[in-house]
């Protein structure tokens, strides 16, 4: 994160916290709408620091009236009359209004997590704010005063608070909501929805702060964080008195169709952005072969050989490992050659003579194919980890790039190790490896494992093949990914998925072929699908 984007991102913190658009909503859509790949450890603590620049912000604004509500609060403990004064009574409303939000943080808790990653539903959400704010205007008949404030309007207000726990639904709109669907006028509604957003954002930010200690080189990070902090704060404290002031005579339609416009932009983009696939060269490596049989590389516009003693191969990056199979097997086939070409995830129809070897079947293909084995997605970290075991919940957290370190992996699911990591390990940031986009494994993994969450590939690390996945888990203590089960060796150590049907994270491995298989190609892969099967 640069310094110019920290200062961005604190004054839209500030702006949008306290107006009725989503602040949590911003701070995924305006990295997303500008193409930042801000790292996944770098946004944690940056949020945490710039939500208290606006509670800061908050509590100086409403410094007088904080006071006497506390001083209230206290004094009537003390006389054992907790009701009597006006002050006191707003002191336990705001506490009763703050159960609802803290009871859904906690049983919502996973489900918050994953709409955090996806901006398609942050805008679905918008448009919920809208929905609320105009329900708001239209149904409200705003003819009562903060000080007509009664234990049931603080409890229905906390409800709606609790709604806004998920990006793009407003809290401070959804409470302002809450209040005027109780007949409170605007400004009224705006006050007591500023006042409970304190309790909140201090519970908040004291569980956040202490998860700060295990985030790698918070340090050398802090200047551009307080740089942000201090934007939000400044920011924030100006935008509580524009807002007073614009709701004493103008309505939140103007917010709603803010909120709409928003969500309609996100939502377009997104939609172009999905319909424009990837472009991934696909990659060419000659096999390794005996020299009886000797492996031959194709130049650059090569195509498949006519020859009927070469067997022309095409194979994808996560079966990179099975070429020495391939090579063994090669040695079967009398007087013939083998043409191996190593191509990209997305090619799905081989050329004429040519075998493709690949993860997963092909929709609509009117050739030949036959599934000649299959590979078990298999999570994998360096020997020296002693993780052992992954729950769901702790596998979307390190492949979305939302722990800082092993440290607090441990702490989340200290069954999932044999013993705590060592030092060295436990003060690391897991180090995410990734393959190319359209991986057949990667892709499995997200829809099973992820449950549609994106993995956090703008702080991963490429890998263009098993293989080379395997031999950088091997270099890298901290390292996690993903490697098909025939790819492990004592390099590298499994780790088991709990919580899952073992049989969806297989892939049958399939041959494709327009044409029949010739005699040397049958053999070939005869011997390919018998040596996967011993």
């Amino acid at each position: 994160m640069s310094f110019l984007q920290s200062l961005i991102l604190g004054i839209v913190q500030g702006l949008t916290e306290f107006l009725p658009v989503s602040s949590s909503a911003h701070l995924v859509l305006v990295p997303f709408l500008l193409k930042w790949n801000i790292p996944e450890s770098q946004v944690f603590p940056f949020d945490v620091l710039v939500q208290l620049g606006t509670l800061l912000a908050v509590i100086v604004y409403f410094w007088k009236d904080l006071w006497a509500i506390l001083k209230a609060f206290f004094s009537g403990l003390a006389k054992r009359k907790p009701f009597e004064d006006a002050n006191a009574r707003m002191g336990w409303y705001l506490i009763l209004a703050t159960i609802p939000a803290g009871l859904a943080g906690l049983l919502l808790k996973d489900k918050v997590e994953a709409a955090f990653n996806s901006p398609r539903m942050t805008a679905w959400f918008l448009v919920g704010t809208a929905a609320m704010l105009l329900l708001a205007e239209f149904f409200s008949r705003r003819s009562r005063k903060l000080d007509d404030l009664k234990w049931f309007d603080a409890l229905w207000i906390g409800l709606f608070q609790a709604v806004s726990i998920f990006p793009g639904v407003s809290r401070s709109g959804s409470t302002i909501t809450g209040g005027m669907t109780r007949h409170l006028d605007r400004p009224s509604a705006a006050r007591f929805s500023f006042l409970m957003s304190i309790p909140v954002m201090i519970a908040a930010g004291l569980v956040s702060v202490l998860d700060l200690f295990d985030v790698p080189n918070l340090g050398a990070f802090l200047p551009k964080i307080l740089l942000g902090f201090v934007a939000a704060a400044v920011v924030g404290y100006l935008s509580i008195h524009w807002l007073l002031s614009f709701l004493n005579k103008r309505s939140l339609v103007w917010f709603a169709a803010y909120c709409i416009l928003l969500a309609a932009i996100v939502l377009l983009v997104s939609g172009v952005r999905a319909s424009t696939p990837a472009i991934v060269e696909p990659t060419t490596a000659p096999m390794t072969a005996s020299t009886d049989v000797p492996a031959q590389a194709p130049q650059a516009g090569s195509t498949a050989s006519s020859d009927p003693n070469q067997v022309d191969v095409q194979y994808t990056a996560a079966l990179d490992w099975l070429t020495p199979q391939m090579s063994a097997c090669a040695e079967l086939i009398s007087d013939a050659s083998l043409f191996t070409t190593q191509v990209a995830a997305d090619v799905t129809i081989p050329p004429t003579d040519t075998i493709l070897l690949r993860l997963a079947p092909v929709a609509e293909f009117n050739g030949m194919s036959a599934q000649i084995g299959e590979q078990t997605i298999v999570v994998a970290v360096n020997p020296a980890n002693t993780l052992t075991s992954l729950t769901t919940d702790l596998a979307r957290k390190l492949f979305s790039g939302r722990i800082a370190t092993w440290q607090a992996a441990y702490k989340a699911c200290s069954s999932c190790f044999s013993a705590k990591p060592p030092d060295e390990i436990a003060k690391s940031a897991p180090t995410l490896h990734f393959y190319l986009a359209g991986d057949e494994f990667q892709a499995q993994f997200e829809q099973i494992v992820m449950g549609g969450m994106p993995l956090a590939l703008s702080s991963g690390v490429v890998m263009p093949s098993s293989l080379a996945m395997r031999q950088a888990l091997a270099d890298a203590p901290a390292g996690i990914g993903l490697l098909p089960s025939s790819a492990v060796d004592g390099a590298v150590k499994s780790v088991e998925l709990t919580g899952l049907d073992p049989a969806s994270l297989v892939l049958p491995i399939i041959s494709l072929s327009v044409d029949y298989p010739r005699d040397a190609d049958s053999i070939w892969l005869t011997c390919i699908s018998e040596s996967l099967f011993q």
